[in-house]
């Protein structure tokens, strides 16, 4: 078959995109990837085939990307069009109707939370209930005409179980083939936090205000930042006593993301309950720093609970509070044989459970299901 990725907010070389759903399907399909950049254009990587709209810089002229996508999807040759946000969805329907499209709704996010944070309101309580309670039965009335829907969490799931359209579950696990080389016991106190576009919700400010509280007892202790921070990090670390030392790394590719991440002695992880889709998450990133046999520090919610407990392997805090933040990692500090024990359990478990291997099997079952479906379709039509 040949299938058409179609994002409207995504990078083109997004993680879930690109690294994991675009190359399994590349195994079995022709696939193209529809996706914003600054500069439009098209390519090939690793089989992949890339379509890039440019797109406004301001958020307000959203819908002019989607209108880009929209064209840009228009002249793609394919059979299905797997979407990965409600206004995706939306352009992937409309295609459905005018050209036979068969579509695929891929819900990374708790969109009715996600989308009034994106716009800025999240303090804006009454505003952001609002247009959460906009957007949600819309979302649940266009994703029972989509062909197959998938999710990244049960949690996010949830939703959509009594709307006749229950998602396939496919997480955000780490490609685990071929498996990084065993880490190394290391020294020093190096505490990694990667995030693809580091904002204040994250956790920066408690992060950093933890590591200060860290340097009082390991003077040596450090924080590298992996990822574009969109934060004002010099002026967050003006105030601390002893300041932190801090790295900022920028978006990195994906090896050498993972050699930055097994330079690190601690694998944190610290998003604020700012909002729903902050607090159900379960991040790709949790799954990595696992990878590389890294002891994680992660905020005590619903899905980084249920994964870090499991595999024991860290130790799950109050995100708000950089005390407890700052506990946790002088505990792995000061006990190197309990955090290594911990950064093994979750490697251990990465390779045997979490790992892209299994979700990249179901992924090709929904497609095989769709092809299936479109057989019998054209039998249909034959016999009529």
């Amino acid at each position: 078959m040949r299938i058409c990725m179609l994002t409207t907010t995504h990078r083109p070389n997004d993680g879930r995109i690109f690294e994991k759903e675009a190359k399994s399907l590349a195994k079995e399909h022709m696939v193209s990837i529809i996706a914003p950049s600054d500069a439009g254009g098209a390519g090939e990587v690793e089989g992949v085939r890339f379509v890039t709209v440019s797109k406004p810089s301001s958020t307000l002229l959203h819908p002019v990307t989607i209108w880009r996508a929209f064209r840009a999807c228009w002249g793609e040759e394919c059979d299905v069009i797997h979407c990965h946000e409600p206004d995706a969805l939306l352009v992937a329907l409309l295609l459905k109707v005018l050209k036979g499209r068969k579509v695929i709704y891929d819900i990374h996010e708790h969109w009715p939370s996600e989308i009034p944070f994106d716009l800025g309101l999240p303090n804006a309580a009454i505003l952001s209930g609002i247009l959460e309670s906009l957007i949600s039965p819309v979302e649940l009335l266009l994703a029972r005409f989509a062909d197959a829907r998938i999710a990244v969490s049960e949690s996010v799931a949830e939703r959509f179980r009594g709307n006749g359209a229950k998602p396939v579950i496919i997480s955000n696990y780490s490609v685990a083939d071929p498996v990084l080389p065993a880490p190394q016991v290391k020294d020093g106190c190096n505490v990694v936090y990667m995030a693809g576009n580091m904002q204040m919700f994250h956790g920066i400010r408690e992060c950093i205000q933890a590591l200060s509280r860290v340097r009082v007892r390991f003077p040596g202790a450090s924080l590298t930042l992996v990822g574009n921070v969109r934060a004002d990090i010099g002026a967050i670390a003006a105030g601390m006593n002893p300041r932190p030392e801090i790295t900022l790394t920028g978006y990195l590719p994906y090896q050498e993301m993972y050699e930055t991440l097994r330079a690190g002695n601690i694998g944190l992880f610290a998003f604020q309950p700012d909002y729903y889709n902050a607090y159900i998450g379960l991040p790709n990133k949790l799954f990595d720093y696992m990878l590389c046999g890294l002891p994680i520090v992660a905020s005590d919610f619903p899905e980084i609970r249920r994964v870090v407990g499991d595999a024991e392997c860290g130790l799950l805090v109050d995100p708000t509070s950089p005390d407890a933040i700052a506990e946790a990692i002088i505990h792995l500090m000061e006990h190197p044989e309990e955090a290594q024990s911990m950064g093994a359990n979750g490697r251990r478990a990465v390779l045997e459970k979490y790992n892209w291997g299994e979700m990249e099997g179901r992924l090709l079952a929904v497609y095989r299901e769709i092809e299936e479906q479109g057989g019998k379709e054209q039998i249909r039509d034959f016999a009529g």
